[in-house]
């Protein structure tokens, strides 16, 4: 059986996709407790497309630590036509507003293989009726696909070629600025390139590639869990239960997870992980349940925890 190299990917994307499916309800955590707060927290940026708010609840979960339990939605995408969006969104972010960067990413990302120029549109146009193919993969219907591309067109009006490449870059800037929504998202956003399924289709610069642009989520998504963010949190409890991102372990699972279970529980949506921490107690003995808790406890004591965002 050939091996798949393009696996890990996969499993970076959907970990955190399925993330986003199963956080997209609103929570709504209970009333503060006797001695607990709840107050207003200063959004990132009063730009980010978002009318983002933020509410800071301190809550104490069930293991007895005290955690900030941070609700806020997440930042935009603009809508197009993005071309005057791009005009408004691409001085602030060489001025180094992080905001501005991570939506200017989203939006380049857009655009990012829109043709500039008609003439080029149709080209690719007539390319999808003759070969039934775009960009390699199978359309079904290419009048469908062909009013998609002219859609598109229209959005990305405005947008400069030479940029439409760069949404990698602006998003990576964010990201090392410490911008949460960035290091959660730069994974989900691949560069430009081709890219193979199976070793032995693997030529030694895409297999390098792609081992490295796994490396680079594990390094993100770890910044973000050193941020606060849930996601990152059940993202490493993926990883670590399945094994195809990082080496399996089940310890380390079943402390992700059991944070998490403790997190909702305190925000009113307790017994999400029931399931999950069952069957990650069937691979553990007593001690490893007893460090595995221990390094649960440690990571709800960081500073940051605990932030939700669809």
């Amino acid at each position: 059986m050939r091996r798949s190299i393009l696996l890990g990917l996969l499993a970076v994307a959907l970990a955190l996709l399925l993330w986003r499916y199963e956080a997209g309800r609103e929570l709504e955590g209970p009333a503060p407790a006797p001695g607990e707060t709840a107050q207003p927290a200063v959004p990132p940026s009063t730009a980010d497309g978002s009318n983002a708010t933020a509410v800071v609840k301190t809550v104490r979960v069930s293991s007895g630590i005290p955690i900030k339990l941070i609700r806020r939605h997440r930042i935009a995408v603009p809508d197009p036509p993005y071309g005057p969006a791009f005009d408004k969104l691409y001085p602030a972010a060489k001025a180094g507003d992080t905001v501005a960067q991570y939506r200017l990413g989203l939006l380049l990302y857009e655009c990012r293989d829109v043709p500039v120029e008609q003439a080029a549109l149709d080209q690719q146009i007539e390319s999808v009726y003759q070969t039934r193919k775009r960009d390699g993969w199978d359309v079904d219907d290419p009048a469908d696909e062909a009013q998609t591309m002219r859609r598109r067109f229209e959005e990305c009006a405005g947008v400069p070629g030479d940029e439409r490449g760069r949404y990698r870059d602006w998003m990576k800037h964010a990201a090392d600025a410490g911008l949460l929504d960035a290091q959660l998202d730069l994974p989900l956003h691949l560069p430009p390139g081709q890219y193979c399924q199976y070793l032995s289709e693997c030529s030694p610069e895409q297999r390098a590639k792609q081992e490295a642009l796994q490396a680079e989520a594990v390094d993100y998504l770890g910044r973000a869990r050193d941020n606060g963010s849930v996601t990152a949190l059940w993202t490493f409890g993926a990883w670590y239960a399945e094994g195809d991102v990082l080496p399996q372990n089940y310890v380390e699972a079943y402390a992700d997870f059991s944070a998490l279970d403790q997190v909702y529980t305190a925000a009113g949506e307790g017994n999400r992980f029931k399931a999950m921490l069952a069957d990650l107690r069937g691979h553990l003995r007593p001690v490893d349940i007893e460090q595995a808790n221990a390094r649960a406890k440690q990571l709800l004591s960081n500073p940051n925890c605990c932030v939700l965002t669809p």
